[in-house]
């Protein structure tokens, strides 16, 4: 490993783009006031990322060569249990109200609350899985301490801060339902200025202390840096505007896991020609192209399905499928397919949830040998 790539998953500049996003995205945010450009800018990046980082990892199981043995071996994680989980959404929804207190709209705002839930966990364990990737990549000597504490740092910061930041700004389902008034007492609800305050310097102090013990440790700079791009993420989560904060948080997600993908996707196609022994005088322009022809395939996908995930997503009129296919979105939304999209799109963000811990599930020696393949191929 050369001095340019050591404790980079690719390489200095593709990491500082894909995988250090949160950096500077939250710049980008400060630096670009216009409401209305950001509104283009998230707008451009939903149609081109949303549904390409939810289906890259069913890219990597189902379109890879590395991962075709583990495909075989795991069909029940890899093929029965996905299965299992679109049709437990389809049954949810089509469950004759005769049998169920609830009504169908009651039973989507309930996936919609796990959604969060599993959501909320699946952003927590990415950051988890960047920063052991950037230790062992730098100092594969990886201390248990440094373990524990990334995943304090993942789930708290991470996770519970940002959770009680979007609580604190009325943002949340607590608050849409006017339980957080119950919770909290009106002197409570008026110290609320005072706690995103405490809440900023808490996330500053946390990100400080991990910062340093990683240099204590060794963890190199690649994880300092992505510790930092963390903690000013959670920052923002206490300073920013709910949507600005939505727009950083979900951009940084979906530029992590399309760098991932696309890097181990290009390695692929570049070891797949080894293997049929093409002459090795693919010259460098031809092997850059790779990873960019996997980012091709995911958005062009990503572009066509957007309008149809995107049902799901949010409410009738916020939708940008709106803007740019009115007469399509109208006629989807009074479909007779409506609640079969509905649960189709629901049930890609359980399966993305749960193929991202199967693809990158390296507790499992098979799995970690096929994604080894992929991540640190030279």
């Amino acid at each position: 490993m050369n001095d340019q790539t050591r404790g980079w998953i690719r390489s200095s500049k593709w990491d500082a783009f894909w995988l250090q996003s949160g950096i500077w995205l939250t710049f980008l945010l400060l630096i670009v006031n216009s409401s209305q450009l950001q509104e283009m800018f998230y707008a451009t990046a939903v149609f081109l990322f949303w549904i390409a980082h939810r289906f890259s990892s069913f890219y990597l199981a189902w379109g890879t060569r590395a991962y075709k043995p583990l495909l075989r071996d795991q069909q029940k994680r890899f093929i029965v249990l996905p299965l299992l989980i679109v049709l437990g959404v389809l049954a949810v929804l089509y469950t004759p109200e005769s049998f169920s207190t609830f009504t169908v709209s009651e039973r989507i705002l309930c996936l919609l609350i796990l959604d969060f839930a599993w959501g909320t966990h699946h952003f927590a364990a990415q950051h988890y899985g960047i920063l052991r990737l950037y230790h062992h990549r730098w100092n594969p000597k990886s201390a248990a301490s440094a373990n524990k504490q990334d995943r304090i740092f993942c789930w708290g910061v991470g996770g519970a801060l940002v959770i009680f930041a979007e609580l604190l700004h009325g943002t949340s389902f607590l608050q849409e339902k006017h339980i957080l008034p119950i919770l909290l007492p009106d002197w409570g609800l008026a110290g609320i200025p005072l706690l995103l305050r405490l809440g900023t310097l808490l996330v500053v102090g946390s990100t400080f202390f991990m910062v340093r013990n990683a240099w204590l440790q060794d963890s190199g700079l690649p994880k300092i840096l992505y510790l930092f791009g963390i903690g000013m993420m959670a920052v923002a989560a206490f300073q920013l505007d709910p949507f600005q904060f939505l727009m950083l948080w979900t951009l940084q997600h979906w530029l992590t896991a399309l760098g991932l993908a696309i890097h181990m996707g290009g390695n692929d196609i570049k070891q797949a020609e080894k293997q049929k022994s093409v002459p090795l005088k693919l010259d460098t322009a031809k092997n850059y192209l790779k990873p960019w022809l996997v980012l091709i395939t995911l958005c062009s996908f990503s572009v066509v399905m957007t309008p149809f995930f995107e049902i799901e997503a949010i409410s009738v009129g916020g939708r940008y499928s709106e803007q740019v296919w009115p007469d399509l979105m109208l006629w989807l939304q009074n479909s007779e397919c409506y609640t079969f999209l509905v649960g189709i799109g629901l049930a890609s963000g359980f399966l993305h949830y749960w193929m991202d811990r199967a693809v990158y599930r390296f507790s499992d020696p098979q799995t970690c040998k096929s994604a080894r393949q992929l991540l640190f191929s030279s």
